[in-house]
């Protein structure tokens, strides 16, 4: 049942509107009964003993209040019809009627594959238990995370388990070099890289299924620092780091020669934390398969190199960046800034203690070693940057000597000058 607040604006103008001639037609009959009983007393028969009253204007009012009435109650019993039509069309077709809804966004470009594709089913990188049928994911509710020129992201529920599906858009590859390309990414197996739970080839219809992360990106951890909702201790700051470093290592050492496939796009929001806050880098495997000339590939950004080429030399640059943000506490994400510009002038300036974020001011001399990598790293000519197993080697053995020496001591002066001595060589 509805109350009256919940029903239709035309059902409830047509009921009022009988309402008041339902009134109307009352009150006009109670006069005309009056009128008639006087008329009966005070008239007298005619000749031929038979009463023959005569017509009035209230009678001939009822009869068109009578009219309208009638015409008025077929209309609301029509509109009531067409209602009721809808209703029960929509209870027949619930599918549809949740694609028109935001929650399953996704799910509209999905139902336009053919019917006959749909048997083909999910490539799957998991173990069986974990597996479901593209049906499953079809008819799944889906909240749109993100989305942009070449891809949509969405958190969909499937058999209680929560899944990040990438919709990809703009490839200018074959669905047979997709999914070579995906076998490949498929079998990396490292604690700092998300792993690859499914992926689907229908056709235009590319998508990518990964277990949702509920602790968000380095992005989202770094925002809530800024806006002082939260912490971000200097061991947390390294052991993100070095994590990042080493699935970036393990991408490089898992391919040899030209079957490695560079990442292409590090950044803080494509950095995602576990249930234990540790890095899995995500994106990974496809920013090959773009259409190199897509807005999509290496637009302009604070953490694309110079060159713009998807190499490792790139990689390494992304990840300078990022740990220039680790320890300054700024971040490059849409804000414009470009970050080893400022550091560089900070150094030349030789104001390099004002660089540091106070998480990293308070734990002392770890900080300049720590920005020697990163400025290595960000170095105008690629030829000039170290290789992400010397990053990797670099970190960990900075970090290691500066956990088991609880003094922590380093020679700021020494590490001082060869800071200058890089930002000199990128003047």
């Amino acid at each position: 049942m509805h109350d009256g607040g919940n029903l239709d604006p035309i059902l409830r103008g047509l009921l009022f509107l009988l309402t008041i001639l339902a009134l109307s037609v009352n009150v006009t009959c109670r006069k005309d009964l009056s009128k008639v009983a006087q008329n009966d007393t005070a008239s007298a028969p005619s000749a031929d003993g038979a009463y023959h009253p005569k017509p009035t204007k209230h009678s001939t009012l009822l009869i068109v209040e009578l009219v309208l009435a009638i015409a008025l109650l077929g209309i609301l019993v029509y509109v009531v019809i067409v209602k009721v039509t809808k209703l029960l069309k929509k209870k027949k077709n619930p599918k549809k009627n949740l694609q028109s809804s935001p929650k399953t966004s996704m799910i509209v470009g999905l139902t336009e594959v053919k019917q006959e594709e749909r048997h083909q089913d999910l490539v799957f990188f998991v173990e069986e238990e974990h597996r479901f049928k593209l049906e499953n994911l079809l008819d799944a509710g889906a909240d749109l995370q993100s989305q942009n020129f070449c891809s949509s992201l969405y958190r969909v529920q499937i058999n209680n388990r929560a899944y990040a599906v990438k919709r990809l858009k703009k490839l200018h590859v074959t669905n047979a070099e997709f999914e070579h390309a995906m076998a490949r990414v498929g079998k990396i197996n490292h604690p700092n890289i998300l792993p690859l739970v499914a992926y689907s080839c229908q056709g235009e219809e590319k998508l990518l299924i990964y277990k949702y992360q509920n602790k968000g990106s380095l992005l989202s951890l770094m925002e809530r620092y800024v806006e002082g909702k939260r912490d971000f201790p200097w061991r947390l700051r390294l052991s993100i780091a070095v994590g990042i470093a080493q699935g970036l290592d393990h991408i490089y050492k898992s391919f040899e020669g030209s079957d490695i496939i560079p990442h292409g796009n590090i950044k803080l929001s494509n950095i995602l934390l576990n249930e234990n806050e540790e890095p899995l880098i995500s994106e990974y495997g496809y920013s090959n398969l773009l259409d190199p000339k897509s807005v999509c590939l290496l637009k302009s950004n604070g953490y694309t190199a110079p060159e713009r080429s998807l190499s490792e030399q790139g990689d390494v640059y992304s990840f300078g960046v990022i740990l220039l943000e680790l320890l300054t506490g700024k971040m490059v994400d849409n804000s414009g800034l470009d970050l080893p510009k400022w550091v560089k002038a900070m150094v030349r300036e030789e104001w390099t203690g004002e660089v540091f974020d106070k998480e990293i001011a308070k734990v002392g001399m770890i900080g300049f070693p720590m920005l020697n990598v990163s400025l290595k790293c960000v170095s105008h000519f690629a030829e000039n940057r170290p290789t992400m197993a010397e990053v990797l080697e670099t970190i960990a053995g900075v970090v290691d000597e500066h956990l088991s020496c609880s003094s922590g001591e380093s020679s700021p002066r020494d590490d001082g000058r060869v800071l200058y001595s890089v930002a000199e060589e990128e003047g």
